[in-house]
């Protein structure tokens, strides 16, 4: 019977969790490996794939009844999701790898989990993380495992770097290099060690030890296996030289990258190290400068890495500043703010998708987990007769109810993160975005060599970027009020006439600007029983996301309509309209983020906060568009007492 269940389950998961399918064999005896494999090549960049394939690995390791596969993939979960900061969820999901592993008395991942512990408590409790590493050093020295000795005191390094404690820091990854030094072959933990010794050195101020350490670590990565450790080693004594102001020798190393990519055929290395070399000869010759960053953007246009493009993107508007040719600076500027834009969607949207799939996941092994128990209650009393097999199902019962109730909150909580997890993206790149773009055109401004057309652009972009900020923290300010005090409402009867007539003269100007005609058909006897505040709100709201998505010289109209004991208000315009995935994300309370005909920018947090004002009043509200004709949102409130006219 867990098994019908546990596929019930799967199947309520399962569009959530598409992924594009993998040609092997299920019957496979390394296949759960392979799962966890797959998850770790994806676990920095694509955390919704790897959480993908460690549910695949899963549910095989479950039919197999494999307890040490189970571990290792929660342990997997676990380690994706405090990669991408889900602390809780990784808590979890390493605390129930824990405990398996205890059962199994598996002393090696037993460690291995008390280490994953320290990373997740050494972010906020120290003393807890040194325990956890204390625990899992013991567990290594007692199996001699030094490769588990040095990844040990690797993570107090970690820990104590985090913090800001350098000195401990440097003490430990000293420690674990004594014992990576013995090991024939070099692991990727080894260079990795030896890049933060470096780091740290360098942050003290020791040069000359930093380089030290990285040129060891370039002397034992000469195998092609290494290669690209070499290149990124490279790279990192480049940048020592640079911070330096040795740019000669910077220049070396940076052209020794260049060489290793070339001969490694790594192509986004070789970008790199183009964009590098470029950095360090633009101060002498921007124009060979430019001639390397153009290369090195061709490279990754060809690869399609919209990181890459928009780091060279950057650099170019930084040599184009240098030679105050500054539209080609503009114009490299936005497409670098393009291009963060697309690749903040990408990441959020991933992060969203893995933290869906690990809570689809959680909840599915505490479905089984409690079917389990009640099936081997089961079996237990299935001698005992009648009465018992009643017991039994009554049990059953309450099981099923238990496990619809914790799917409802599983997927309000899921809702509720959604909404949470949008709006710190809104709050951290909407408001990030258009500050840092501020500063920029500031510099260009402040050279005061720009002709006078340059100048009446930049101004222009200038108060673009902070009406943009402007409207979001308004906006911002507005939401938070209402989710920490609550929506609160004083009703009263009132005409509504008055306050969209303030309200068109207040946006009067702006839609001039665009030569669209705002119109109120409304007539002067309406009232409505709402809080006036709230009406004021909604109705200044609409009409300004009207004018703004509506075309030059469009139309936008505001018309009511009485209905019993119902007055129905309507918001017409003749823009650019709404796609059907964008309704339906209005229909759930989504926070979409959108343009105007103009380049406006919208956080929607303007839409969330209409949508709780008008169910605090009673009301409704609905939409109807589409995409190239327009929208039209109707609002409805309850009439007041009084007759209408």
């Amino acid at each position: 019977m867990k098994y019908t269940i546990f596929t019930l389950l799967m199947a309520v998961a399962s569009p959530i969790l598409a992924q594009p399918p993998i040609d092997i064999h299920a019957a496979d005896s390394n296949i759960v490996s392979f799962y966890i494999d797959a998850s770790r090549t994806f676990e920095q960049t694509q955390p919704d794939s790897a959480v993908y394939y460690c549910y695949r690995g899963l549910r095989i390791a479950e039919k197999q009844n494999d307890l040490q596969a189970q571990g290792l993939i929660l342990l997997q979960v676990g380690h994706i999701n405090n990669i991408h900061h889900h602390t809780d969820l990784a808590r979890r999901f390493t605390n129930e790898a824990l405990s398996i592993f205890r059962n199994l008395r598996d002393k090696k991942n037993i460690a291995r989990a008390y280490n994953e512990l320290a990373l997740l408590d050494g972010q906020g409790n120290l003393s807890a993380a040194t325990a956890d590493l204390d625990r899992s050093m013991q567990f290594y020295a007692d199996m001699r495992d030094t490769t588990g000795i040095a990844a040990t005191y690797q993570n107090m390094g970690t820990v104590y770097e985090e913090k800001g404690e350098l000195e401990k820091a440097l003490t430990y990854y000293l420690r674990a290099l004594v014992h990576y030094e013995h090991h024939a072959q070099k692991t990727d933990e080894y260079f990795i060690l030896l890049q933060r010794i470096s780091r740290i050195y360098s942050q003290k101020g020791d040069r000359q030890a930093a380089l030290r350490y990285l040129e060891e670590g370039i002397r034992n990565s000469k195998d092609p296996v290494s290669r690209d450790t070499e290149i990124t080693l490279l790279e990192e004594e480049g940048q020592i030289m640079e911070t330096a102001g040795e740019n000669a020798n910077a220049l070396l190393y940076f052209k020794k990258e260049l060489d290793a990519a070339r001969q490694d055929n790594d192509l986004e290395g070789e970008a790199k190290a183009l964009t590098n070399i470029a950095g360090v000869l633009k101060k002498d010759s921007a124009a060979r400068s430019l001639e390397y960053l153009k290369k090195a953007l061709g490279i990754a246009e060809r690869l399609r890495e919209a990181q890459l493009k928009a780091n060279i993107y950057q650099a170019l508007a930084d040599v184009y500043r240098q030679k105050k040719n500054y539209k080609e600076a503009l114009l490299a500027l936005e497409e670098h703010s393009r291009l963060l834009d697309s690749l903040m969607i990408i990441k959020t949207n991933s992060d969203i998708s893995a933290l869906d799939t690990s809570y689809q996941l959680e909840s599915s092994r505490e479905a089984i987990d409690e079917l389990q128990e009640v099936n081997e209650q089961g079996r237990r009393e299935r001698n005992l007769g009648i009465v018992i097999l009643v017991i039994v199902l009554t049990a059953l019962t309450f099981v099923w109810i238990y496990l619809r109730k914790v799917q409802r909150l599983n997927r309000k909580l899921y809702e509720s993160n959604q909404v949470r997890d949008k709006l710190f993206s809104i709050i951290g790149h909407d408001l990030k975005g258009p500050a840092g773009n501020t500063v920029q055109l500031l510099e260009i401004m402040e050279t005061g060599t720009l002709p006078p057309d340059q100048v009446k652009k930049l101004f222009s972009e200038l108060k673009k970027q902070s009406v943009a900020s402007f409207d979001l923290l308004t906006a911002l300010f507005e939401w938070g009020k209402a989710q920490l005090d609550g929506v609160e409402v004083k009703a009263e009867d009132f005409k509504t006439k008055p306050f969209i007539q303030k309200n068109i003269q207040l946006l009067h100007q702006l839609a001039e600007r665009k030569s669209i005609t705002l119109t109120d058909q409304t007539p002067g006897g309406i009232s409505i029983h709402a809080d006036p505040n709230h009406f004021d709100f909604i109705v200044r709201n609409l009409l300004s996301n009207a004018i703004k998505f509506t075309h030059e010289h469009g139309r936008v109209e505001i018309d009511v309509t009485a209905t019993g004991n119902e007055i129905t208000f309507s918001v017409k315009d003749t823009g650019i309209g709404i796609s059907e995935e964008k309704q339906a994300a209005f229909q759930k309370t989504n926070i979409p983020v959108s343009f105007g005909t103009k380049g406006e920018k919208g956080s929607g947090l303007g839409l969330l906060l209409i949508k709780e004002f008008i169910q605090a009043n009673k009301g409704r509200i609905r939409l109807d568009s589409r995409p190239g004709e327009g929208s039209i949102f109707y609002i409805s409130f309850p009439a007041a007492a009084g007759p209408q006219s």
